[in-house]
């Protein structure tokens, strides 16, 4: 066997796949049921079901789904999707979990901002740091999500 293909399957799954495929993975944990291929088509928007069958048939290659007697393919219980574990999956796509840190440590800064009266003593100075500081890094962290996700 030549060695690139060595490296290959040593890769995490995370590298094997390709953009459509992932796409195609969003959409059976989204939906959480199964679905066949001209439907996915359909759904992705893509160029014929035979696209749709070729990326369903490369995520059962790599055991993350299982084709049923139907022809339908849905996600396999039993795949290790631990590098998924930071994510919620909805109906419309996925959101990082730290998307909700990010709001609740902002909200409270909002509110100190509201109900704090302006003053520059230590305390408000020191609250307003961390505060800002912790804001701005749970969303730093979104965003870092974010952009790992659409990659």
């Amino acid at each position: 066997m030549p060695s690139f293909l060595k490296r290959t399957k040593s890769l995490p799954i995370v590298f094997q796949l390709g953009e459509t495929t992932w796409k195609v993975f969003m959409v059976l944990l989204s939906i959480r049921k199964s679905i066949g291929p001209r439907e996915l088509s359909k759904r992705l928007k893509l160029s014929s079901p035979s696209v749709g069958l070729y990326h369903l048939n490369k995520l059962t290659e790599h055991d993350l789904t299982l084709k049923t007697t139907d022809g339908e393919y849905l996600v396999n219980p039993d795949a290790d999707l631990g590098f998924l574990e930071n994510y919620l999956f909805f109906e419309h796509g996925a959101i990082p979990r730290m998307t909700f840190y990010a709001s609740f440590v902002t909200g409270l800064l909002i509110i100190y901002l509201v109900t704090t009266p302006p003053d520059f003593g230590a305390h408000n100075v020191f609250a307003l740091a961390i505060g800002m500081s912790a804001s701005a890094f749970f969303w730093m962290e979104v965003s870092r999500h974010y952009n790992a996700m659409a990659k």
